[in-house]
C-alpha cells in the first residue's frame, strides 16, 4: 500500500519560518574589551566556532559571530562573555547589527545662553520636565536614549547657536570612565577597584579616573555587582578637563616667568599656588581629546601639568570670563 505524504501548505511553511525567526537569532560582536585575548576559547565553545574564527572576530573588534542561535542559549552566553569584556548582541536573523541609540550632551559656554537653550529643547520635545534643566553636571546636560535621527536633528538645530556645545554619541561604541565622588576616598573603594582591575580596567595617565574605557555592557556588569558604588560615571565624549600647572619641570625660572606673563598670569600667584600644592589653571573646560594633547604638549616643553576633571561646569564657565560681557569659549 502506497503511503501518501502530504506536503506542507504555504501557510504552514510561513508559520514554521516565522517561528524560527522568533526562537533563533544571529549573534554580533559589538566590542571587545582589554581581556578579549583570553576570551577566544570561551567564544568558540559557546557558539561552536573553530578557535581560529573566534580569534579572528575578536581581533577585528566587531562583526557577525554566529547565525541562527537558539535565543535562550544565546542569552546565557552573552551574559557570560560580558564578564570577559566581550560585548555581544542577539539580532534578528539576517541583520548586520543591533538597533542602537544615541546619548546627547549639552555644555554651556556662556551662562546667558541657558534660557534660550532650554526654550529650544522644549520646542524640540527633548525637555518636558517642569524643572529647569541642569547644564552644569560633570557631563553637561545629558539626554539619553535618542534614536539616531532625533539626535542628529538636535545637533543640527543648535548648529551655530552661540553659548552651547552639543555632542551626540552612539551608545554602541561609547566608553565610560569612573571617578570618585567629591566626598569619597580611594581607600573606601578597594573592593570595587580590585574588581575593575580583574576585569582589565585601571587608572591611566593623565586621567584622574579610577578606571577608564568601560563599554556599556561592562559598566552594566559592574553596576549589577556594586549597585550602590556611588562613583561618578561619565561618557568620555562628554567629559571636560582643566589643565593645571603644578611645577617648573625643566624650564628655567626666567622662561617660566615669560610664559606666565605672555598668558596673562601673575608669576607670584603661580608660585604661591605651587607652595600650597594647588597649582595654576592654565586651560579651561577642554574636551578629553584636547586635554590629552595639551598635557602632552606641555610635557614636551618641560612643564609639569596634570588634567583635572571638571565636576561643576558652572564654576568653569564663570572662571573663564575674561572681561565683563564676554565669555571665553574653551
Amino acid at each position: 500500500m502506497t503511503q501518501i505524504v502530504k506536503s506542507p501548505s504555504c501557510l504552514e511553511m510561513r508559520l514554521s519560518i516565522s517561528q524560527m525567526f522568533h526562537d533563533y537569532s544571529d549573534i554580533v560582536l559589538l566590542s571587545a574589551g582589554p581581556l578579549s585575548a583570553l576570551a577566544s576559547p570561551q567564544l568558540a565553545r559557546h557558539f561552536d566556532l573553530p578557535l581560529a574564527s573566534a580569534e579572528a572576530v575578536l581581533s577585528k573588534g566587531s562583526g557577525l559571530v554566529a547565525t541562527q542561535v537558539q535565543r535562550e542559549r544565546a542569552k546565557a552566553a552573552i551574559g557570560l562573555m560580558a564578564t570577559l569584556g566581550v560585548r555581544l548582541a542577539a539580532v534578528p536573523i539576517g541583520e548586520d547589527a543591533a538597533i542602537d541609540l544615541c546619548d546627547l550632551s549639552l555644555h554651556l559656554t556662556d551662562l546667558r545662553a541657558a534660557g534660550f537653550v532650554e526654550q529650544k529643547l522644549r520646542e524640540l520635545g527633548l525637555w518636558t520636565s517642569p524643572d529647569t534643566p541642569d547644564f552644569y553636571g560633570p557631563g553637561g546636560l545629558q539626554i539619553p536614549d535618542l534614536n539616531h535621527e532625533l539626535a542628529q536633528a538636535a545637533v543640527l538645530a543648535f548648529a551655530g547657536t552661540y553659548g552651547v556645545d552639543v555632542i551626540s554619541r552612539a551608545q554602541i561604541d561609547a566608553l565610560y570612565d569612573l571617578f570618585l565622588a567629591s566626598d569619597q576616598r580611594r581607600c573606601d573603594h578597594k573592593l570595587q577597584i580590585n574588581h575593575l582591575a580583574d576585569m582589565g580596567y585601571h587608572a591611566a595617565n593623565p586621567w584622574p579616573a579610577l578606571a577608564v574605557g568601560l563599554d556599556r555592557q561592562m559598566l552594566a556588569h559592574f553596576e549589577t555587582r556594586f549597585p550602590n558604588h556611588g562613583l561618578v560615571c561619565v561618557n568620555q565624549a562628554f567629559q571636560r578637563y582643566n589643565v593645571i600647572l603644578t611645577g617648573l619641570g625643566d624650564v628655567s625660572i626666567r622662561d617660566f616667568v615669560d610664559f606666565l606673563t605672555v598668558r596673562g598670569h601673575t608669576p607670584s600667584v603661580a608660585f604661591d599656588g605651587f607652595m600650597h600644592d594647588q597649582g595654576l589653571t592654565i586651560e579651561y573646560a577642554l574636551s578629553r581629546k584636547a586635554a590629552e594633547q595639551f598635557v602632552a604638549d606641555y610635557a614636551v616643553i618641560g612643564l609639569q601639568v596634570r588634567a583635572e576633571f571638571v565636576r561643576s561646569q558652572e564654576k568653569v564657565i564663570k572662571i573663564s570670563q575674561v572681561k565683563p560681557g564676554f565669555i571665553k569659549v574653551a
